[in-house]
C-alpha cells in the first residue's frame, strides 16, 4: 500500500503519507527504512522537509529526473504550491502579491522565498529597499511537473477546510 501510494503521488512529505495513510510514524520510519534497503524508493529533504520519492514510478516507468524532484516535493506543500503556480501563471509578482495570493504574512513569504531561492527554483529582481519582482527560473520545469505528475486528491478534511473558510 505505502509503496504503490508514493509511486502514485512520489514527493510527499512524510507527514502528509502519515496523514493519508493514517499510519504511526514509527511503522512509517520502518518501513521507508525496508523498501529504502530493497531499492524501492528513496527519502530526502526538500526545502526542510522530508520528502519519500520512488525509485520507479507508477509501472515501469523512468526515474524522476534529479531537477524535476524538488519541484515536485514543493508542489506538494500548500504554500510552496500557491506561491510556484501565481508565479508560473503571471509570470512574475511582487512580494506583497505573492503574500496575498497565498494568504500568509510577510515574514512567512520571506522564509518561503529563502527556500525557493535556495534550491534555485526563483529569482528576485530589483534592488533591496526598492520594488522587487520574484520569478521562475525555469517555468518550463514547473510545466513538466505539473502534466508528469497527478495531484493529491482532495480528502474529506481538505473540502471541509474550504467550505468552513468560505463561511468566514
Amino acid at each position: 500500500m505505502l509503496l504503490s501510494f508514493v509511486q502514485r503521488y512520489p514527493g510527499l512529505h512524510v507527514r502528509e503519507l502519515i496523514r493519508r495513510l493514517k499510519i504511526p510514524i514509527g511503522t512509517l520510519d520502518y518501513h521507508l527504512y525496508r523498501l529504502g534497503q530493497k531499492g524501492l524508493l528513496e527519502t530526502r529533504d526538500v526545502g526542510g522537509y522530508r520528502c519519500v520519492f520512488p525509485n520507479r514510478p507508477v509501472g515501469e516507468g523512468p526515474p524522476i529526473p534529479e531537477d524535476q524532484k524538488a519541484v515536485l516535493a514543493l508542489l506538494r506543500l500548500p504554500t510552496p504550491r500557491t506561491i510556484l503556480l501565481h508565479l508560473y501563471l503571471k509570470g512574475f509578482a511582487s512580494a506583497k502579491d505573492l503574500a496575498g495570493s497565498a494568504g500568509i504574512s510577510a515574514s512567512t513569504l520571506s522564509y518561503y522565498m529563502d527556500r525557493l531561492e535556495g534550491l534555485g527554483l526563483i529569482a528576485r529582481q530589483g534592488a533591496p529597499g526598492g520594488p522587487r519582482r520574484v520569478t521562475l527560473k525555469d517555468p518550463e520545469l514547473v510545466r513538466r511537473v505539473l502534466l508528469a505528475y497527478p495531484p493529491l486528491p482532495e480528502g474529506a478534511g481538505d473540502r471541509w477546510v474550504r467550505l468552513w473558510e468560505g463561511l468566514r
